[in-house]
């Protein structure tokens, strides 16, 4: 199995690791370290979690770790 990492398409739809809130990706770009770094807008509001609809948040897939945020994704 191919372990290199691959950025995800603009506006594919994600779930989070848990919580299951909903957002889509802005960009997704391959670090020079081999990271993927995306840029996620959530697509739901969630006050008591911090989450505010349109808000966008960093996240770092660091290559070679199991994924600790994005569970799902589909376009």
């Amino acid at each position: 199995m191919d372990a290199t990492l691959k950025p995800l398409a603009p506006g594919t739809e994600v779930a989070t690791i848990g919580t299951f809130y909903m957002a889509e990706v802005v960009t997704s770009e391959i670090t020079e370290r081999g990271h993927r770094k995306t840029v996620l807008r959530w697509t739901e509001d969630n006050p008591s979690a911090g989450i505010r609809k349109g808000d966008e948040h960093i996240w770092v897939h660091i290559a070679g770790r199991t994924p600790r945020f994005i569970v799902t994704a589909r376009n």
